[in-house]
């Protein structure tokens, strides 16, 4: 039998090599789906001057509805080892419009959550209109209320305080800090009024005149990433969730797209937005049926220190 050309095998492994490539990536990322159903901790520490101590923030975010385990005990449990001062909900965590099937095991979780440490909410882009009406307007779902549901009481009941747009004082382990909740966005839109403008970021002026440490819980990043909205408030931290790390990641990539668009600079992560630091987590779910790949569900895990 005739051997093939050196040239002809060339041809033949260069032909194979994608296809091969093709296969592995695809094996690797069935393994990535198939472990989908364990939760993740992803660890940052932020330094300030303006603490004299620490204190460590559990942040949970886009769960969607979904149900890890029995009654998600897989859930609270990693947020019970990691034995946080807070635990702050970013958002999303149920489908607005299936409330009524929804909001007991959401309240089941709140009230273990409560259990661990005090827990704020502020809702996202899928649990945002369950808790009252918004301004009619082309753009209503990133200004703000104009009434609000009865389900913010049994929430609160349930042992979570609701922050949209709201703040509250607090001192943990000996540290004053100013915990807020802004689901809008904080730059002007093309079809809003100064009027109206400058009565939505009023809140924010509000939140940002406070000497101690501010800590914001922002569902969506697209808040403050646009239009230099990051460098007009004096913010510390803000916490952020919404874009779940892409859903679909490359190794050494990244997410493939978010909100913000194609492979995307703010998908995960920390980021320094001049002097405020923002802290994105990829979430609990994936988008419909889309499933997560080489993207684990995670918590934040957030360890705030003083400078030395």
């Amino acid at each position: 039998m005739k051997k093939p050309s050196a040239i002809k095998r060339i041809i033949a492994v260069l032909l194979l090599l994608p296809l091969t490539l093709c296969v592995l990536f695809g094996v690797f990322a069935l393994i990535s789906v198939s472990k989908n159903g364990r939760i993740i901790s992803s660890n940052y520490t932020v330094i300030s001057s303006k603490l004299t101590g620490g204190l460590r923030i559990a942040l949970i975010s886009d769960l969607h509805a979904r149900v890890y385990g029995d009654d998600n005990e897989p859930l609270v449990d990693l947020v019970r080892s990691s034995s946080p001062d807070i635990i702050c909900l970013g958002g999303d965590m149920f489908e607005g419009h299936l409330l009524n099937e929804q909001f007991e095991p959401f309240l089941s979780l709140i009230e273990r959550l409560a259990e661990i440490a005090p827990v704020y909410y502020v809702p996202g882009n899928h649990d945002y209109l369950a808790y009252g009406g918004a301004t009619v307007r082309g753009n209503r779902e990133f200004t703000g209320y104009d009434s609000r549901s009865g389900e913010i009481a049994v929430l609160e009941a349930a042992g979570a305080k609701f922050l949209e747009s709201e703040y509250v004082d607090v001192e943990i382990n000996g540290q004053n800090l100013r915990i807020g909740g802004y689901y809008p966005l904080a730059f002007q839109l093309e079809d809003e009024t100064d009027e109206e403008f400058a009565a939505r970021i009023a809140f924010l002026g509000e939140f940002a005149a406070y000497d101690g440490y501010k800590l914001l819980l922002s569902h969506r990043p697209d808040t403050f990433i646009y239009e230099d909205a990051a460098v007009d408030w004096d913010i510390d931290l803000v916490l952020c969730g919404h874009t779940h790390g892409g859903v679909i990641r490359l190794p050494l990539i990244g997410a493939l797209w978010t909100s913000e668009g194609f492979f995307p600079k703010y998908d995960m992560g920390e980021f320094d937005l001049g002097s405020m630091k923002m802290i994105i987590t990829s979430g609990l779910n994936g988008y419909g049926r889309i499933p997560r790949v080489f993207n684990p569900p995670e918590i934040a895990v957030i360890d705030l220190a003083p400078a030395e």
